[in-house]
């Protein structure tokens, strides 16, 4: 129920990654359901003491997060938002930095195959490949071309929408 800068109310925590945590949450001016990542206190503390190496990790986060705006592909998770704003914690104010993105409920990728795989069911494996894999290599040809390279690629990271795949 807090609300976050104004704008969106957190419905409930997803998951954490490297970079962050990862909430549902409310665009109340919307009136739709965004998941926000907001950026690890750790990883952002862990630059504190060089502070040059943060202003660098900071822009180089906003660029990325800039290119990624601009893509609109069906298997690219959309960005709609960034920004920066403080949370009431301990009787301070901490700052944070959070990016907004389209919500996919749902499952990732890693949730569509077995360890093993499909073998011997070559007709399974091939209804995988055409279904998730090709239309994930379509999104990371997008991205190519647009000089992006993801760095974190993994079945985690790609989200399921009604069965199909975004990178995120």
């Amino acid at each position: 129920g807090l609300l976050l800068d104004g704008r969106w109310v957190i419905l409930e925590f997803i998951g954490r990654g490297g970079m962050g945590e990862v909430y549902r949450e409310h665009q109340l001016n919307l009136k739709r359901d965004v998941a926000i990542k907001i950026i690890s206190q750790e990883w952002l503390g862990s630059l504190q003491c060089d502070p040059e190496e943060l202003e660098s990790s900071l822009e180089r986060f906003h660029r990325e997060v800039q290119m990624m705006a601009r893509m609109h592909h069906p298997n690219i998770l959309q960005i709609f938002d960034q920004g920066s704003t403080t949370v009431p914690k301990d009787k301070a104010e901490l700052p944070i930095e959070y990016i907004v993105m389209e919500y996919v409920p749902g499952s990732t990728l890693r949730t569509t195959m077995s360890e093993e795989g499909f073998l011997p069911d070559e007709d399974r494996t091939r209804e995988w490949l055409q279904a998730y894999f090709l239309p994930l290599l379509t999104g990371v040809q997008v991205l190519h071309e647009r000089g992006i390279a993801h760095r974190d690629l993994k079945p985690e990271n790609v989200l399921l929408s009604e069965n199909t795949p975004k990178i995120a």
